[in-house]
């Protein structure tokens, strides 16, 4: 039984683990939506200077080339985030049932045990009542 709790702390150090990198990802996603969103406003300030200015027009159509390629590129990392974190969800999963398992194993040893210690108990109780009736026979 003691090596089902090692077992056991073992899969619930391996479940934290997992469950700390998960953090991080959606921390990470949580900051790339932020760029993100602070990358639409900075195009959309671009955006209306170039319409009030000629030379800010003409400068923009280089602008928007280069806030595209950024913008596909904080993209591209979020989806690569979101298949990390669905990736890590997936493990946390498994890394619960492997859990749930050992968890399940201790309880069916510790049952046993339990039967064991009252059938020796039950024997003792039998034995002391067969010598207490052999005593009182013999009375």
């Amino acid at each position: 039984m003691k090596a089902f709790r090692t077992l056991l702390k073992l899969a619930e150090r391996d479940l934290e683990t997992l469950r700390r990198a998960l953090a991080d990802q959606v921390t990470k996603e949580a900051n790339v939506v932020q760029r993100m969103h602070g990358h639409e406003q900075t195009i959309r300030a671009e955006q209306q200077l170039a319409q009030r200015d000629y030379e800010s027009a003409r400068a923009y159509g280089g602008y928007a080339v280069a806030a595209l390629q950024v913008r596909k590129a904080l993209e591209a990392e979020r989806v690569l985030i979101n298949q990390e974190i669905e990736r890590l969800r997936t493990l946390i999963t498994e890394a619960h049932v492997e859990a749930r398992k050992f968890e399940r194993l201790i309880e069916l040893e510790e049952q046993r045990e339990k039967v064991k210690r009252e059938k020796r108990e039950n024997a003792e109780l039998d034995d002391f009542a067969t010598m207490r009736a052999a005593r009182a026979g013999k009375a």
